[in-house]
């Protein structure tokens, strides 16, 4: 930031950061009333620009760094100084277009000042399913370009009332350029739809309770997407659900009326109170407490549960006449980007829902629920989402060139490099559907049109058969393959603005390496200009390929068959092998001795699955990651004594292990689960020890189990430990680091092709 000189007392302001959407600039015209400065302030698509002068413009700087609205940040802010003007006043000007690199303003939850006026019977807006002002209510997903004015929303077809308009035009309100103003006279409009498309008569919130009550389950279009809802404390309501949704037993989100319904059924810390209450009320994941009415089809296996609390006016107004708790996942197939229009609803999951409650008010932008839970106080993201994305970080290199990071094929986002930002975008989805694939194209180019660029270069993963691959190499520009794994620790020292070498952690399920084999349990020492492979687990057989990641027990047999023979293996007493049939055993043992069929993987995620293999947790997986968060179920942080395993240049065997685990049989499944991840955290203080001077940084899908986190961040302490906070831990934030190593090298080098490590 430029220091302002006492001298200056007439000086250009430009604030960049979340500053438009928020109420930055009544807030500046009330911070220039007080220190008596004339000149303007004006939205531009570059940020905020402010014209100041006065005696006091000095403190008038100052100040704009206290008091900030709510949802506000500024990332940067440049002082000049100009020409004086003898204004008169001080004024908030018109909108200007051009070309942007801004923050995009983001979603809030409904604040307590329109809550109020909710439950107002003289206000005008007494229970009013659309109340918004500056501090809340849709941004982002309303938004076809910037900058952030009602023109250029999907507002634009609600034409305000005269009371609307002398609110929105009065820079003593709190609803001064709320783009989203409207009241019951001018506002969007509700209605009921059956699974058809059919209107039908009534009040539509009363016509939802009334479905909701009799169990049955209903859309409700939300801020960024609809949610599936029916009664959370119905067993007959939720099972129906997953049998009309085929989701057997991924864990379902539970929206309760308030948060002190919420901690009825649950057990949370103050952190994680503030953050279910907050400004943005993301879906938080919370110890469940037992023997409570929900559903036990909720969250099967697992003592974790997902909740949230109303964060839409809508919503609200559904609660104020139901007292039992709902589940609100997102309407969507499988892992599929999320549903915005009621027709999709009625032709994708006409045969889910019984009703619709629908409104008019276009979603332009899907943006799913960000999901996030805490490990020993601090924030692990898990889900970007509404009130999160997209997300800016300001980037020290500002490179001339306009760069478009693809992510990865799983947990898909996007990541757009322009001046001095870096832009990652919201939750995609899993590509490889169509559905997905047009959602991913559609994000690529609402980033385009926002930010007025047309990138020249394209950043991607190495895997060859990726969507994304192929997304890059067919736009007949410039494409760079970055490794997987090294995008995760890059993704990590971009949130928080490395640029030294670091020791790096990459666990997960899968990701292209460079030998073309699938890795997973990488160390490496890395900085911005490339990596060094220094540690991997010893790769395991995936017996079957694909059949193995969806059933544990082929991987586990894999282990076994490396410990034992195959007349050993046939005799062990091990809920591992006593899952196949004799004759199957001798087939994969084939399999095994031949590599038929047996892809070798690194991965420390297919490790998971095997230790819950072998440890008896569960044998065939319904959902990704369902062995590792039954185990975190049953781990207890007092049991340290990790299990035997040797490394041997670099190369982890975890040999020792499999063989202990089988001893203790599964009798002992709560010792397995901890002493499994004390092993993990021994692995990781084995080559932490080796490189004391180095920062260690962690990524990957591994690292959203929750006592693993809190162990780690116990065992390194601040400082030294480095996790992502404000960005996903897992394949969601990859687009972020592979845009951190273009911006400090492609723009630079004339040669593209695939990054090699150092």
């Amino acid at each position: 930031m430029s220091v302002e000189s006492s001298y200056n007392t007439s000086v250009t302001i430009t604030v960049k950061g979340l500053v438009q959407g928020v109420g930055f600039r009544p807030f500046v015209y009330r911070i220039a009333q007080e220190y008596e400065i004339k000149g303007f302030v004006l939205n531009t698509a570059d940020g905020v620009v402010i014209e100041a002068h006065g005696e006091k413009s000095s403190l008038f700087i100052a100040a704009l760094h206290t008091h900030l609205p709510e949802r506000a940040r500024i990332d940067s802010l440049s002082v000049k100084p100009c020409e004086s003007e003898n204004y008169n006043s001080f004024e908030i000007r018109e909108s200007t277009l051009g070309e942007g690199s801004g923050a995009i303003p983001l979603e809030a939850a409904l604040c307590p000042a329109c809550e109020a006026e909710m439950d107002d019977p003289s206000n005008r807006r007494y229970r009013y399913a659309f109340i918004n002002c500056t501090d809340c209510g849709p941004r982002y997903t309303i938004l076809q370009t910037l900058p952030y004015d009602r023109v250029r929303t999907s507002m634009k077809h609600f034409t305000m009332c005269s009371e609307c308009k002398e609110e929105y035009t009065d820079p003593s309100s709190r609803r001064y350029h709320a783009e989203p103003i409207s009241c019951p006279k001018c506002g969007p409009q509700l209605r009921f739809i059956d699974n058809k498309g059919d209107e039908i008569a009534g009040d539509p919130i009363d016509l939802a309770v009334e479905m909701l009550r009799s169990g049955k389950i209903i859309a409700l279009k939300g801020l960024g997407g609809f949610h599936l809802m029916c009664d959370a404390t119905s067993d007959a309501a939720v099972s129906e659900l997953r049998l009309r949704k085929h989701r057997k037993a991924k864990p379902l989100a539970v929206m309760f009326r308030s948060l002190e319904q919420c901690e009825r059924y649950t057990r949370i810390n103050q952190s994680e109170r503030e953050m279910i209450g907050g400004a943005i009320k993301p879906i938080v994941i919370v110890d469940a407490l037992q023997g409570t009415d929900l559903s036990k089809y909720i969250a099967p296996g697992i003592e974790r549960l997902g909740v949230f609390i109303p964060y839409t006016p809508l919503h609200r107004l559904v609660f104020e006449k139901i007292d039992f708790p709902l589940v609100a996942t997102s309407a969507n197939i499988s892992d599929e980007p999320i549903i915005v229009r009621s027709s999709e609803i009625i032709n994708r999951l006409g045969n889910v829902v019984d009703g619709i409650l629908d409104h008019d008010r276009t979603i332009v932008n899907a943006l799913d629920d960000a999901v996030v839970q805490f490990a020993d106080g601090h924030v692990v993201m898990l889900r970007m989402g509404r009130g999160f994305a997209p997300h800016t970080v300001a980037a020290e290199k500002n490179g001339s060139a306009e760069i478009l990071a693809l992510g990865a094929h799983q947990k898909s986002a996007i990541a757009l490099g322009k001046g001095d930002n870096m832009v990652l975008s919201g939750h995609i989805g899993d590509l490889g559907s169509v559905e997905a694939d047009s959602y991913f194209e559609r994000t690529v180019q609402t980033f385009k049109r926002f930010y007025e660029c047309e990138p020249q270069l394209f950043v991607h993963d190495l895997h060859p058969q990726y969507s994304t691959t192929q997304f890059a190499s067919a736009q007949k520009k410039e494409h760079y393959g970055i490794q997987h794994h090294y995008a995760h620790i890059l993704a990590c020292m971009a949130e928080y603005g490395l640029d030294e070498k670091v020791l790096g952690f990459a666990y997960d399920g899968t990701g292209y390496g460079e030998d073309g084999s699938l890795w997973g349990g990488e160390v490496m020492i890395a900085d911005l200009s490339g990596y060094q492979r220094i540690g991997f687990l010893k790769p395991i057989a995936l017996l079957g390929g694909d059949k193995a990641i969806k059933e544990p027990r082929r991987i586990a047999l894999s282990l076994l068959f490396e410990c034992f023979s195959l007349d050993e293996v046939l005799n062990l007493k091990s809920p591992s092998v006593e899952t196949f049939l004799p004759h199957e055993i001798r087939t994969l043992h084939h399999m095994w001795v031949k590599n038929i069929n047996a892809p070798l993987s690194s991965s420390m995620g297919r490790l998971f699955d095997a230790v819950s293999s072998l440890g008896g947790f569960i044998q065939s997986l319904e959902y990704e990651g369902q062995g590792g968060m039954i185990m975190e179920s049953f781990a207890e942080d007092s049991i340290h004594e990790p299990f035997s395993f040797d490394i041997q240049n670099g190369v982890i065997n975890v040999l020792p292990m499999v063989k202990e685990i089988i001893a203790l049989g599964t009798e002992n499944q709560t010792v397995i689960a901890s002493r499994f991840l004390s092993t993990l955290e021994a692995i990781m203080e084995h080559f932490a020890d080796m490189y004391p001077e180095l920062p260690i940084v962690i990524g990957g899908g591994v690292f959203q189990n929750r006592a693993l986190m809190s162990r780690l961040y116990r065992r390194f302490g601040e400082g030294r430990f480095y996790a992502q906070q404000q960005t996903p831990i897992n394949d969601g934030s990859i687009a972020l680091g592979q845009l951190y190593y273009a911006k400090h090298n492609l723009p630079h080098q004339k040669d593209a092709g695939s990054f090699r490590g150092l």
